[in-house]
């Protein structure tokens, strides 16, 4: 039981860190080659919703499998970081998604809303890269207990 849950948290932070990647490398420079304006507007509005929900899911699904393991074989320091990490992940989607419609606000203000559109742009994609360096550093957690584990 403890393995299931160890590849559901390893299973969910791959897929919350490659959703990221995916957006960046892939879809974002597709849309805004392929796409006129106002397309590209529709599009992302509808995207980044469902972006960061992604997120969120994977967040609590991380978290499910923490407690599990926590639950079945007791705390450790490397629990509790991995833990703290995927909280820490996960507040960063929620605020994340609480940007999205300020951003579209400020979008749809025009000339008047730019500099705000800027600001909380730069904030929301901080916030990715953030969440990015800590979904990675979570896998390597789990890749070294892995390894540490299979060495035992």
């Amino acid at each position: 039981m403890e393995s299931l849950a160890v590849a559901l948290i390893t299973l969910a932070a791959a897929t919350w860190v490659g959703a990221i990647i995916f957006q960046s490398a892939v879809v974002a420079p597709a849309v805004f080659v392929d796409l006129d304006g106002e397309s590209a507007r529709r599009f992302l509005r509808t995207l980044f919703p469902r972006f960061y929900r992604l997120g969120l899911i994977c967040g609590v699904l991380i978290m499910l499998g923490v407690t599990a393991v926590a639950i079945l074989a007791g705390w450790s320091d490397r629990l509790a970081v991995m833990g703290i990490a995927a909280l820490t992940m996960l507040v960063l989607e929620a605020v994340s998604l609480w940007l999205v419609p300020h951003i579209n606000a400020a979008r749809d203000s025009g000339d008047f809303g730019r500099s705000r559109f800027d600001r909380l742009h730069r904030i929301s994609v901080s916030l990715t890269v953030f969440i990015l360096i800590i979904g990675v550093a979570l896998l390597g957690m789990i890749g070294a207990s892995s390894a540490l584990a299979a060495g035992a």
